[in-house]
């Protein structure tokens, strides 16, 4: 079974997140879709403009 998640990028520092991910901001953070993984999220994110995006280590480690 194929599990979908919701990611977010802080606006800030451009570090995508997992919905469930401890260290998300509570502020500065933009809602980028249900993905099947991180690297479908950071694609995502650099084709919407955020060049500078990069994988939260601790999300890294959680998939």
């Amino acid at each position: 079974m194929i599990h979908y998640i919701d990611f977010y990028i802080d606006t800030k520092t451009y570090e995508i997140h997992q919905s469930d991910c401890n260290h998300i901001p509570t502020k500065n953070k933009v809602y980028l879709g249900i993905f099947r993984n991180l690297e479908t999220a950071l694609t995502n994110a650099v084709s919407r403009g955020f060049t500078r995006a990069y994988v939260c280590n601790s999300c890294n480690i959680l998939l």
